[in-house]
């Protein structure tokens, strides 16, 4: 697959290679975000030296392998071969660096030694480091009582494609159906590895191809993608934070709902969840958006990356179905629930083309997401209400109610839920009586959606996208 974007990220490692001396350049992110990639994008046509650290192997072999893939000769020790790297290469390039925690955690105060000598002289060195155990990287570089410690001169997080990268890689591979790019960004996100699978099958619907990639018992390919994404990370406990993302990709969101796997401990799952959150980076908390984050109770969790989500949904929560090669069932429950799966996915999907694209709104934002609560004095039946998108302006006082629907709809099926969305309004006190109201509607395809914008409702399907 050719090399897509990044034209940031280059511009960034050009303009530091570009200055004297010796530099230090760490970029990190989950596996197959194209960290790689992007590195030897940019040495492209440099002379470099590339240097892969195996998890799975003793510091002789480590060595070993080294002299025999590049031009390097045979150090006794990884000191040695590092103080050579730096004394005679202009570039060089240390990938997967954080597997030396496995075979040496004292290599890593080796290498700051060499790090802190060659800084101070005025020999033009780069050295890059990529690395996939997103928390593990942190650590290294970020992690006080880690040596290397402050060293980096740039630690670049690199980050998934948007939808607009996405949309273009499918157009060069013929899938030009915007209700497949939905779907595809949906399960994928943006991570360019996971595209290069649409070239072995070729060109396919994309139900077929899910089919080909989990569903067929002879090429099942990313069956077991997120167990490799995830048990390197979380090491001897990845079965409980499996458990804790399993749940959560079932419909357990909120706290309460998640203790129940620790047998109703919500300390425990809060200090579980609070790991997930902020060293591994796979969860976020999600609160009302006109509620205080910081104080608010109704705070629920869902998973960050698309793919980890699709993939506790519909391979992890049936791997005993894999086992008895019950594909075609296994097929058809994906079918089944597949809509209903994408029905949250659009939900974000949306959100972030309002975020990106705010002049086709009525007003601009200062913030935007999800509002859900409990209805006051409800006499019976549903006691709480829950609006897909709401965002607000606090000093023009403009607020705008979204509803979002992976659906077909036409515009009286519009206008019902355009009432739906006004009664649900009413539940919400922000700035009641000053505020200026606003309705819409995002669907995969609305049939009379201009009458509808005509009427001043804010309405836009696929075509629109």
């Amino acid at each position: 697959m050719k090399f897509y974007n990044r034209k940031e990220e280059l511009q960034l490692l050009e303009k530091l290679s570009q200055k004297p001396g010796f530099k230090l350049i760490v970029i990190y992110g989950r596996r197959r975000i194209g960290k790689t990639r992007l590195i030897k994008q940019f040495l492209e046509n440099k002379d470099y030296t590339y240097i892969f650290v195996p998890r799975y192997k003793t510091k002789d072999m480590f060595l070993d392998d080294v002299a025999m893939n590049s031009d390097v000769p045979r150090f006794s020790t990884v000191y040695d071969l590092v103080k050579f790297l730096f004394e005679t290469k202009r570039h060089v390039f240390f990938d997967e660096f954080q597997n030396f925690h496995y075979i040496d955690k004292g290599i890593y105060s080796d290498i700051q030694q060499l790090v802190d000598e060659y800084k101070t002289k005025e020999q033009d060195i780069d050295v890059f480091i990529s690395g996939s155990s997103f928390s593990l990287m942190k650590k290294i570089f970020v992690d006080y009582a880690y040596p290397l410690y402050g060293r980096a001169d740039m630690l670049l997080k690199l980050s998934p494609f948007d939808i607009g990268t996405v949309h273009e890689i499918l157009k060069d591979k013929k899938i030009t159906s915007k209700e497949d790019l939905i779907r595809y960004y949906a399960v994928f996100g943006g991570i360019p590895k996971y595209y290069e699978f649409l070239e072995i099958p070729g060109t396919l619907p994309f139900i077929e191809l899910a089919r080909t990639l989990f569903f067929d018992k002879r090429m099942p390919l990313l069956k077991d993608e997120g167990r490799t994404v995830l048990v390197s990370e979380f090491g001897g406990e990845y079965r409980t934070y499996f458990s804790i993302l399993e749940a959560i990709a079932g419909g357990k969101t909120t706290l309460s709902e998640i203790a129940t796997i620790f047998e109703g401990k919500s300390s425990t799952a809060s200090r579980y969840l609070d790991i997930l959150r902020k060293e591994y980076e796979i969860v976020v908390r999600e609160t009302p958006i006109l509620q205080d984050p910081r104080k608010s109770r109704s705070g629920i969790y869902r998973i960050k990356d698309p793919f980890l989500r699709f993939w506790f949904a519909f391979v992890k929560r049936y791997e005993s179905y894999y086992e008895q090669e019950q594909t075609a069932r296994l097929f058809k429950m994906f079918n089944e629930n597949f809509d209903s799966f994408m029905g949250l996915a659009f939900e974000e999907i949306s959100k972030k083309l309002l975020e990106e694209h705010t002049g086709i709104l009525p007003f601009s934002f200062d913030r935007m997401g999800r509002q859900w609560g409990r209805v006051k004095d409800a006499p019976s039946g549903k006691n709480t209400y829950e609006i897909d998108i709401v965002a607000v302006n606090e000093e023009t006082k403009d607020i705008l109610f979204v509803e979002c629907k992976w659906k077909t709809l036409t515009s009286n099926d519009c206008l019902k839920i355009i009432s739906e969305l006004k009664t649900k309004s009413g539940f919400i006190d922000w700035n009641k009586g000053l505020r200026k109201e606003h309705f819409g509607i995002i669907a995969k395809h609305i049939k009379g959606k201009e009458k509808l914008q005509k009427q001043g409702f804010v309405v836009f399907d696929l075509d629109d996208f």
